[in-house]
């Protein structure tokens, strides 16, 4: 099936299911309508969405283990609203997290690569660390976001909130959930680079305490200045929510959503004769439109996901949440990483560049991979007096549970393709069965148990101490074709603890030192990197991190406005490295410090004029490492400067020549892309804007322009040790939207 077939098929049931799902609201609607003179209750109907604050400081975490507000919470806490996301139309993980400096992306939109959204928080990987609804997003997957409500970074390790690794943070995704009240609404979009999308989403109350949800989505869409990288996929998330406004809620929500797109591992990085660091060959002149794979690559994903959470206010004092999560993942993958071998930097540099030819190497083999995973965190929050202490302790359980079978495969013939005019015709090139043991299964299992009591000494001023404890356990397997099994095994116990001293002069005012740690044992990232666990390396000490943070949170403008600071610095000892040719993966003894200074402005000026701005300058160094030469060098990845900047404005709001005006910049330093610090990428620049007209007699209906890289920069979005993918070039896209 092909992608546009796929997103013609997608769109066809979501069509059906919005049918079905507004044709139930107006028959509900109708049901609940007065009769003759008989006293009827009937149920509101209310918008209950953009009323979160708009200064983000003022909202909750949305993780029930970390309670409270983000101005409440002594960490640096980046949250990207809904209302920026339909603002900017974002349809990805990727593009929300354009506007939280600090995160650079090994993959993203139209950039398959081999895990699908991979990030690297503060310059560390945070590929196990993306969260829904404060439980793991189990599984690689590009991941899209037509059923998300808000996106929040926490920054710094983060392991008594959320576990193992976190080195540089964690990112956690809110959905949309059901709310009392109705309310039916959709967009269609199009535009550049064969840009179509449509999703609807339905809100029905259904008694007075209960409602469903429904949203939906198709798309297909190819990127422009990107030869034959496109994807088609659709989605659909219904969801039932009982209890509402009493003492307990369930909310049961489920997501089925498949994607067909051709994967992107970009450019290859080479070093001119002369210089002693290399960079991507479009420096040099060759097209960014360049696409090194051939017409039967491909990373189809479907993925399958359940959740239920219970809150259940026990007493005035105390709070219970038990949340649930099953999903399962499957995903078929191929695809071509481009190689400048020596031979063809030199004819690349030569007279006649036109005879350079890549290889293809240092990526995985096709692959059919299963994902299951299971998880269920309970909670308990209490607030109560000893003596004269106040305290609010969370105490928790942490088990999840993940099993991956992978089936790999390998191709007929090698291959190489011309460096500056490449061919994507399949030819006699076909994947065929694997030799060998071509089956690894792993099974992974983690257990943990949380404690964090916040004491406050005086009204004003509170201590935060608290840890976690975990056991990780992991058993690896390989077999197949006759081959002898492989079995090895590893199992780590490990104490993560956190202490924070907290100032609250006012309600508006929050100063903050904070200290944190996180651990990293040996096979966490096995699933998207088999390499990294081996019986070479199964028994290597964990990798240890730590953050120091002082910083502040200064709500004004009667707290429409929030400013933030803080100044941090991230350790990270015991470090795996690996041999980028070998993929061996040792316990080296390196250590890496990133430290640096965020700030940040969210929310509103005016009842106008909303701003989102953000700015982060890291100091990045490897402090000590078995190779002398990269002592002192700046880790990769890491970026010395880096910013975003959204704004709009609403003109005429009470007329019927409204309009909003907006646009906005991110912004990001060079980087390198090895420990050696021997290849870079130059810096992104993109400048976005947007144009918008609501009308009808309610404001209703929207109508808007987005663009996206408007100065058509040369940009690089997903990083490699030795590639980078390009990102889209100028881009606009038309919508029309409703909400009723």
């Amino acid at each position: 099936m092909t992608k546009s077939t796929l997103f013609l098929c997608g769109a066809s049931q979501a069509a059906m299911a919005a049918s079905l799902a507004m044709a139930f609201t107006a028959d509900a609607r109708a049901q609940s309508a007065p009769s003759g003179e008989a006293a009827v209750i009937q149920l509101p109907t209310l918008d209950v969405q953009g009323q979160e604050p708009p200064n983000t400081l003022r909202r909750e975490t949305g993780v029930p283990r970390l309670p409270g507000t983000v101005q409440e919470t002594p960490q640096t806490i980046n949250v990207v609203p809904r209302e920026l996301l339909e603002q900017q139309n974002v349809t990805t993980l990727e593009q929300a997290l354009r506007n939280v400096p600090g995160i650079t992306a090994s993959a993203g939109e139209g950039n398959g690569g081999v895990q699908g959204d991979q990030f690297r928080i503060r310059g560390f990987t945070s590929q196990n660390d993306v969260y829904v609804d404060g439980l793991r997003d189990f599984g690689s997957y590009t991941r899209d976001a037509f059923n998300f409500d808000s996106v929040t970074v926490l920054k710094g390790p983060s392991a008594t909130t959320f576990g193992q690794n976190t080195v540089g943070g964690a990112i956690n995704i809110n959905t949309r959930t059901p709310h009392l009240g109705n309310s039916t609404g959709g967009s269609i979009s199009g535009g550049l680079g064969r840009f179509f999308r449509g999703t609807v989403d339905v809100n029905q109350q259904i008694s007075s305490t209960s409602a469903v949800r429904l949203n939906l989505m198709g798309q297909y869409n190819r990127l422009t200045e990107r030869d034959k990288v496109d994807s088609g996929r659709w989605g659909i998330a219904p969801s039932i929510a009982f209890g509402l406004g009493t003492d307990t809620t369930l909310t049961v929500d489920y997501m089925h959503f498949e994607d067909r797109r051709t994967p992107d591992y970009g450019v290859p990085v080479v070093t001119a004769p002369g210089q002693a660091v290399g960079k991507p060959v479009t420096e040099y002149g060759v097209r960014r439109k360049n696409w090194y794979g051939i017409d039967s690559d491909h990373d189809d994903v479907t993925v399958d996901r359940v959740t239920a959470r219970v809150k259940h206010v026990a007493t005035d004092w105390l709070t219970l949440y038990n949340d649930t999560r099953f999903s399962y993942v499957t995903r078929d993958f191929a695809a071509s990483p481009p190689t400048c071998t020596g031979a063809c930097v030199t004819s690349f540099f030569s007279a006649v560049p036109s005879r350079a030819q890549v290889a293809y190497s240092g990526g995985v083999s096709p692959f059919h991979q299963e994902t299951w995973g299971i998880q269920n965190v309970t909670t308990a929050v209490a607030r109560f007096q000893t003596g004269p202490l106040r305290h609010e302790a969370t105490l928790g359980l942490d088990a999840w549970a993940q099993n991956d079978e992978r089936t790999g495969y390998t191709y007929n013939i090698t291959r190489t393709n011309n460096l500056v005019s490449p061919s994507s015709a399949v030819g006699n090139y076909r994947v065929i069965p694997a030799t060998g043991a071509n089956v690894r299964e792993t099974e992974q299992r983690h257990l943990g148990t949380f404690l964090i009591d916040r004491v406050w000494l005086t009204s004003q001023l509170s201590v935060i101490g608290g840890f976690r404890l975990s056991n990780y356990d992991i058993s690896y397997k390989t077999y197949g074709n006759n081959a002898t099994a492989s079995t090895i095994s590893s199992n780590n116990t490990f104490v993560d603890p956190r202490a924070s001293l907290v100032w609250e002069p006012t309600r508006s005012q929050t100063y903050y030192f904070s200290y944190a740690t996180s651990t990293s044992p040996a096979g966490s990232f096995i699933t998207t990197q088999p390499f990294s666990f081996t019986s070479a390396n199964n028994s290597l000490d964990p990798e240890h991190n730590t953050i120091y943070e002082v910083g502040g949170k200064v709500s004004v403008l009667d707290n429409r406005l929030g400013l933030y600071g803080a100044l941090y610095r991230i350790d990270k000892g015991n470090a795996f490295v690996t041999d980028p040719v070998s993929n061996t993966v040792t316990q080296s003894g390196d250590e890496q410090r990133n430290q640096g200074i965020e700030l940040g402005v969210t929310g509103q000026i005016t009842d106008n004029w909303f701003l989102s701005a953000n700015y982060t300058a890291m100091d990045s160094e490897t402090t000590r490492s078995s190779t002398a030469a990269n002592v002192g060098k700046r880790v990769q990845f890491v970026p010395k400067n880096a910013a975003s900047v959204w704004t709009t404005y609403e003109a005429f709001r009470e007329t019927p020549y409204q309009l909003t005006l907006g646009g906005g910049i991110t912004w990001r330093d060079q980087v390198f892309l090895d420990a050696a610090n021997t290849a870079e990428v130059p810096a992104n620049f993109s400048l976005d804007a947007l144009i918008a007209h609501n009308f009808g007699e309610r404001k209703q209906w929207r109508v808007a322009a987005n663009g996206y890289n408007l100065t058509n920069e040369l940009n690089y979005e997903g990083l490699f040790n030795n590639r980078a993918v390009p990102s889209a070039g100028r881009t606009v896209i038309f919508s029309l939207s409703a909400l009723y």
